[in-house]
């Protein structure tokens, strides 16, 4: 069977219809070529779109989206876009979307041009890994599109098969897998670089899963933990390196949250104010009449005309009152506020002559807003990848864009649960108001729910799962099918009732990508994918752990997800901020094996004109949850050495900042 292959064309000409599409056609023609008499690639479908960053992530995006029958598209070839001007934004679109690159492939595409045209070293060409979907970028001209693809077509069936390996890839290795073809016919090779040889040659692999057999008795539990302890940094690396951000979707001004992020420019469809309108309640009038006694010709508010518009524009010795905001009368150039005026004489109910009196200097332009003053038609009123927030600015903003839709970055559904037998659900109503011997409240998944709301995230509450494997096996698996990924609480240490790491490999076919952390607390903290691109936070049962454990990876994870990006590169600045703070309190005495994360207040000191932080609580073991109460920070202190033992009061140190600082 043929593997399904997606073209996407890149062209603002072609999208409009003003030049003709040559190169995803002469692409479908080369990969639907039989080769000894068998073809291996099927062109399903096909698009054209403009250079648009959005539209070409988005497209990209649905045709390598797990289903339950896999991807659309098991290889993505997408054609121009690639070059240096401004508009090529091809590679920026694709590369945030991979889930792994390729850079040797991307290689061997510049490589074998070069050889036939020195102008290739002036195409960015990019290929990567989207899920299960292997995704290539090549130049836009027919000539080029065909001779980049070339170089690589012997080996994308392999790249393929690898990419769509749910464990081990070692049968694509063996002698009874399939060898990597050249594009002109088979010819096997001596060996892929998917594997590192050992020294006799033969191609060494670590098994994927590493957990303990669900099938086998508590006797045959590991011991130590298979899983190698790796650094903080290096854990968040991993994790920001398997989540891209989702699709931008369209929504109604009602339906944009707190958190969410501007996916496009929002630019002003109209002026604002499209009239003249008035500052002040007052009177419009004419400069030049400077103080003196005038007519009154009628009123305008806001939202209604002058009385009489028939008359024509306002003549010299008349004016016009007015509330804040209504337009200004044609022929008045300025506004005086009433405080400024006297009533002379009135006629029934309505005034008829007023003083402007000298304290109203009249100069033109005064007290008026001119059309556009506010926003200009066709300005930018809010950029793309702004953040909405909580103040309102924002919301407003676009309010009187004159849009109705928005494209935003979506937000991920996060399902929540904790495991335990000994779990207590506290928001079930129902449970019991006393406690049993051995039975404990939760409180992890009310405080992780609670942060997930801060971030803007809907969420999917699971309760509490005992520790039974097929229970917590059949919930999880119903929450990936809704949700982007789960958060889970316990069950991830050595204890013969922890499932957690044996249920996600065994149950859900997942791979953990780390089972511990060198950090105190949270060093059971565990991150696994699925193979439909889910993901799973399995984070300790201790609460100040489990939360520790999420501000240091699951809620970078969730901003890069909602699309937080930084312009500069600096990704984990912006994903998990810090800043430098002068700690103050009693010495801190250094671990000497994992570095530790305090739970701290940062305040900013107006007098010292600095960062300060402090310790919460002096008691900070990981069970101990009120040690979170008041933090905004968690205090980043390295492993101890003899060099350097403790910290001091008045030392500089690192504060990741979980929430907004103080001032004091």
């Amino acid at each position: 069977m043929a593997t399904p292959v997606g073209i996407l064309t890149v062209s603002d000409k072609c999208s409009r219809g003003q030049a003709l599409d040559t190169s995803g056609p002469a692409l479908r023609q080369l990969l639907e070529a039989t080769v000894n008499g068998r073809q291996q690639w099927a062109v399903t479908t096909s698009l054209v779109v403009p250079d648009n960053r959005t539209l070409i992530s988005q497209t990209i995006g649905s045709w390598c989206a797990a289903t339950s029958s896999g991807p659309l598209c098991r290889l993505v070839i997408v054609t121009g876009g690639t070059g240096i001007s401004p508009s090529d934004v091809t590679v920026e679109a694709i590369e945030p979307l991979f889930t792994k690159k390729l850079p040797s492939l991307a290689t061997a595409m510049v490589v074998g041009s070069l050889k036939i045209t020195p102008m290739a070293a002036l195409s960015q060409v990019a290929a990567g890994v989207v899920g299960e979907t292997i995704v290539v970028a090549v130049p836009g001209s027919k000539k080029g599109s065909v001779e980049n693809l070339q170089q690589i077509l012997g080996v994308l069936p392999h790249a393929v098969d690898t990419a769509m390996a749910h464990s081990s890839t070692r049968h694509l290795h063996s002698g009874s897998g399939t060898p990597i073809a050249s594009a002109a016919g088979p010819r096997p090779l001596a060996m892929c670089g998917c594997s590192r040889p050992d020294e006799d040659g033969v191609a060494t692999h670590v098994a994927e899963g590493l957990s303990n057999d669900l099938d086998g008795s508590v006797v045959r539990r590991a011991r130590k933990s298979p899983y190698p302890m790796i650094p903080a940094n290096e854990a968040l690396r991993l994790v920001l390196s398997h989540v891209t951000e989702l699709p931008a979707v369209e929504l109604p001004l009602r339906d944009i949250c707190e958190g969410q992020i501007i996916a496009a420019d929002v630019v002003a469809r109209e002026d604002v104010p499209g009239y003249p309108a008035a500052v002040m309640d007052g009177y419009a009038v004419i400069a030049a009449d400077g103080p003196g006694t005038l007519t009154v010709r009628g009123a305008t508010t806001a939202g209604r005309a002058a009385a009489d518009p028939s008359d024509g524009p306002l003549r010299p010795g008349e004016v016009v009152r007015v509330a804040t905001g209504a337009p200004i009368p044609p022929g008045a150039d300025a506004v005086v506020m009433v405080e400024d005026t006297q009533l002379l004489e009135s006629r029934g109910s309505e005034e008829a002559v007023v003083r402007i009196l000298e304290s109203g200097q009249v100069v033109p332009g005064q007290h008026i807003r001119a059309v556009g003053h506010d926003m200009r038609k066709g300005s930018v009123v809010v950029s793309a990848g702004s953040p909405i927030t909580a103040v309102g600015g924002e919301i407003g903003a676009l309010a009187i864009s004159g849009h109705a839709r928005f494209l935003v970055h979506a937000m991920p559904r996060i399902a929540v649960l904790s495991t335990g037998d000994e779990v207590v659900d506290t928001l079930d109503p129902a449970a019991q108001s006393k406690l049993e011997y051995g039975a404990i409240r939760d409180c992890n998944r009310p405080a992780l729910l609670a942060a997930l709301k801060s971030l803007g995230c809907p969420t999917l509450d699971l309760g509490v799962v005992k520790d039974d494997p097929d229970s917590l096996a059949e919930t999880m698996a119903r929450a990936l099918s809704t949700c982007q990924g789960i958060i889970s609480t316990g069950g991830v240490s050595m204890g013969e009732r922890d499932w957690l790491k044996p249920v996600v490999e065994q149950r859900l076919n997942g791979k953990i990508i780390f089972g511990r952390v060198a950090m105190k607390p949270s060093k059971p903290t565990t991150f696994a994918t699925t193979p439909e691109g889910k993901f799973i936070f399995a984070l300790p049962g201790n609460p100040v752990s489990a939360l520790v454990a999420f501000h240091m990876f699951a809620a970078p994870a969730i901003r890069k997800l909602a699309g937080h990006s930084s312009r500069s590169g600096e990704e984990i600045s912006v994903l998990r901020p810090s800043i430098v703070a002068m700690f103050k309190g009693q010495d801190l005495i250094l671990d000497r094996v994992r570095p530790e994360y305090l739970r701290a207040a940062v305040v900013w000191d107006q007098r010292r004109d600095k960062w300060l932080v402090r310790v919460i609580d002096q008691h900070q073991q990981s069970s101990r949850v009120v040690s979170m109460l008041h933090a905004n920070a968690l205090i980043s202190l390295p492993r101890g050495s003899e060099q350097k033992p403790r910290v001091r009061s008045g030392d500089s140190v690192t504060a990741i900042m979980i929430a907004s600082p103080h001032i004091h």
